[in-house]
């Protein structure tokens, strides 16, 4: 999450409270909530001046991460029907993604493409996961 200081002055510092016990320095930081949840958010600027700090209850609200549901099509084209273009269309997220083409051969590519050896009949599988560690796994039948 991206937070933006919007005070009017010159401040020399601030403080950030993201109310999840960690804070930052940092005039724009940004951060990562890593639990479901609703959170006060604070921030306080001082200059030469003095200080002032401004708190907004329940400001941000983190739900939480559900499993990915892994999905995929896959087609094929023109001359050469032995190579396959996959297209992820997974659900929830996903942040990585496992192929197994069903012929030794594997790639982490979001969207793929597969050139096979020879037709035949080969078990394609995806596995995706998010952040929270949440994995899913599709399998299709490929013929060529």
């Amino acid at each position: 999450m991206q937070f933006v200081d919007k005070s009017i002055g010159s401040d020399t510092t601030c403080k950030w409270s993201f109310g999840d016990g960690k804070g930052s320095t940092t005039k724009n930081p940004t951060h990562t909530y890593n639990k479901a949840g609703k959170y006060t958010v604070s921030l306080k600027v001082e200059n030469s001046a003095g200080s002032n700090t401004v708190t907004k209850s329940s400001h941000i609200t983190v739900n939480a991460l559900k499993s990915p549901i892994a999905a995929f099509s896959a087609s094929s084209s023109g001359k050469s029907l032995l190579t396959v273009k996959f297209t992820d269309k997974s659900t929830g997220s996903p942040t990585s993604w496992s192929w197994n083409f069903g012929d030794q051969s594997t790639s982490t590519d979001q969207n793929p493409v597969h050139k096979y050896s020879k037709t035949g009949k080969y078990t394609v599988s995806l596995e995706v996961k998010n952040a929270a560690g949440n994995t899913a796994k599709k399998t299709i039948f490929i013929l060529t």
